[in-house]
């Protein structure tokens, strides 16, 4: 077995555009980049899969103060950007008075959006001006109307309309191609052709990459272990993934939807105040409604920013000697739902497979 590698000169799967030696800095010195904070569990979209168990009604959420808090804290923390998360964080009422007041503590707004409310012309202008210099990501599954129907709840396949007009009102009012993605939430019941198709009319059509998830068996999609890929799509749908967001060289994140530095630097607030590493790992390791999340993160920032991978020597075997581990880590979500340890081997990685059976 060959030495552990640490270093290569490409980085893939990055959202800090244009920041992207100061989120590396992050990385090195194991501290928080980003901080997600869902602030609705509100979303019009219905996606059955759903990981926080979104519904067209919010039922719980963070108030106005304690996400100013919240907001507080991560500039004292000298947190870089902020995730709006939800649900739909546009679906909130005071949306932008939030992101407004985050710009004001000199923070990046990123926003997370099933895309629906960009059809409005005024929310467009209005996400344009406080992504400034941040990214903004919508969520179409598939561009096709029948198999959208069938991955959503209420199967409003018009959405896809809805929301690819959304995309064009942003693009009209200037936010740059590279700083705008689709979402995938990739499952077996989509299938790889669909998946594919849907990545390459986004890039041909609109110019956006995409940010491919890997289905994981939380929140709502606990129920639903038939969307589970099998290893041989999940290859063939992340290499072309690859090669459509990166080029056509060998280098992979596998089947993680961001580099090893975003997942490396985040930490996650969900509606109900709980403070996980991870959007999709809904357990907490503490809540900001019994202790300040400055002493949460004082506490927990090694675990919650997974600080003992950050040394590619630690990565379980064979990602420790994988040519792709400068910037791939294996999805950390993946490992703790299929696996149970968040540290642990990615089981939808098909790299590893190959590796074992070249050893």
């Amino acid at each position: 077995m060959g030495a552990c590698i640490n270093d290569h000169l490409n980085r893939y799967g990055g959202l800090a555009v244009g920041h992207e030696e100061e989120q590396k800095r992050y990385f090195a010195e194991k501290r928080l980049y980003a901080l997600q904070i869902e602030t609705t569990d509100a979303c019009q979209q219905g996606c059955l899969y759903c990981y926080a168990g979104s519904t067209s009604r919010e039922s719980y959420g963070l108030t106005s103060l304690e996400i100013r808090s919240l907001l507080d804290d991560a500039a004292a923390l000298e947190i870089r950007a902020i995730d709006w998360l939800g649900g739909d964080p546009l679906v909130r009422p005071d949306w932008y008075a939030l992101m407004q007041y985050a710009r004001s503590l000199g923070i990046i707004n990123n926003v997370w959006t099933s895309g629906l409310p960009l059809r409005n012309r005024e929310i467009a202008a209005r996400v344009h001006e406080v992504t400034e210099g941040g990214f903004v990501s919508v969520h179409v599954d598939s561009i096709t109307p029948e198999v959208y129907a069938k991955l959503h709840r209420g199967g409003n396949a018009h959405y896809i309309d809805a929301i690819v007009e959304g995309v064009t009102n942003m693009l009209a009012l200037g936010k740059p191609a590279d700083k705008m993605i689709n979402c995938i939430t990739y499952t077996a019941e989509q299938g790889p052709e669909d998946a594919i198709r849907t990545m390459r009319w986004w890039f041909e059509e609109k110019g956006l990459r995409t940010c491919l998830t890997m289905f994981n068996p939380a929140g709502m999609g606990s129920g639903w272990r038939s969307f589970e890929p099998e290893l041989a799509e999940v290859q063939q749908v992340y290499t072309e993934r690859d090669s459509i967001n990166y080029g056509g060289d060998s280098i992979s994140i596998a089947a993680m939807d961001t580099d090893k530095y975003y997942c490396g630097t985040m930490a996650t607030v969900t509606f109900t105040g709980d403070v996980t590493p991870c959007s999709v790992i809904r357990e907490g390791i503490g809540n900001i409604r019994v202790r300040p999340f400055r002493e949460i993160i004082a506490e927990h920032v090694n675990t919650l920013v997974h600080g003992k991978l950050h040394d590619v020597c630690n990565l379980p075997a064979p990602c420790n000697t994988c040519i792709n581990n400068p910037s791939c880590w294996g999805c950390r979500a993946s490992a703790y739902h299929y696996n149970r340890d968040a540290d642990g081997l990615d089981p939808k990685c098909w790299l590893i497979r190959v590796k074992e059976q070249e050893e």
